[in-house]
């Protein structure tokens, strides 16, 4: 090989070694990418990754509300604990579809109690038949 094929082969490689590099600063930052595509998904939840006493690396979502009886009722957990990114989002999508029927749940109720006060004559919106 001659010094000017050695000379055309320089840049080519050095554009190879680039994205070589490249590509590793991205693995490197998976985690960090898997938690911002987590915090974008579940903004409900705060997500953190987090290590416990005994060294584990954990993935941590907590609810930014507090839990109501219905949401309890529905199955929704205040925090969901995981080993890995993939783990957490299976869980936080089972937990939103349970927030999802704790409103339903609610909004339901509000609908049936609606519906009894426009049925019953002088029970007026909001007051309890005991009270009234």
């Amino acid at each position: 090989m001659t010094g000017t094929e050695l000379d055309g082969l320089i840049p080519v490689a050095a554009q190879d070694m680039r994205q070589v590099v490249a590509q590793a600063a991205l693995l490197q930052d998976w985690a960090g990418r898997q938690l911002s595509t987590l915090r974008n998904t579940y903004p409900a939840w705060d997500i953190e990754r987090e290590r416990d006493a005994s060294g584990q690396m954990w993935w941590t979502a907590r609810l930014r509300q507090q839990l109501n009886l219905d949401m309890v009722a529905a199955g929704v957990l205040q925090t969901v604990r995981q080993p890995d990114a993939i783990a957490l989002a299976a869980a936080l999508a089972w937990q939103t579809a349970f927030l999802q029927n704790a409103r339903t749940r609610v909004g339901t109720w509000r609908a049936c109690q609606s519906e009894e006060s426009n049925q019953r004559p002088g029970l007026m919106e909001g007051s309890h038949p005991a009270t009234s």
